[in-house]
């Protein structure tokens, strides 16, 4: 904690996994889960640069877009990080075209309760097509993994994976 003051982060290892603990609010918590091999270079390039725009107003246009959505609610910033593509070797290839627009989508019509949400999303593309694990404060999305999933995913014979962390702020 900076000043006892949230956000806190706490990490640790089990076996082959780095945890990293966000408290984001007194009461508001998220696990985040890194092959320990890439672990702090993921959670560097990808969840920090988010908090430290989001939290401690360092915002940097290149890690992080900032944008507001309007809800029948009010209005809501989005600061979204880096999408992080890991592939065994070549260029990393593309991000689908629709990606942002459709978890805009969601994220305009999802029941928010509180005034801070925290979306994780992971997609790894191999053979079998694009499979999703996407979190929205810890609990799967299957309706937006599915959205996803349908997406324009390129495979050209090699696997790869995408992380992305998004934060969801009331105001």
């Amino acid at each position: 904690m900076v000043d006892g003051l949230c956000p806190a982060i706490r990490a640790h290892t089990a076996g082959r996994l780095l945890y990293v603990e966000l408290q984001l609010t007194s009461g508001r918590r998220v696990t985040e889960l890194y092959p320990v091999r890439n672990a702090l270079r993921s959670f560097r390039d990808g969840v920090f640069p988010v908090l430290l725009s989001a939290f401690w107003h360092r915002h940097n246009p290149g890690l992080v877009t900032r944008q507001l959505i309007n809800r029948s609610d009010g209005p809501w910033q989005i600061f979204t990080g880096l999408y992080l593509r890991q592939v065994h070797e070549g260029e990393r290839p593309p991000v689908p075209y629709l990606l942002f627009e459709t978890i805009e989508a969601f994220l305009r019509q999802e029941r928010l309760e509180s005034d801070m949400h925290w979306l994780s999303i992971g997609v790894a593309v191999d053979q079998d097509g694009p499979s999703a694990d996407i979190k929205l404060d810890g609990a799967r999305q299957p309706i937006l993994e599915a959205r996803v999933r349908a997406l324009d995913w390129i495979y050209d014979g090699r696997d790869y994976t995408l992380r992305n962390a998004t934060l969801v702020v009331r105001g």
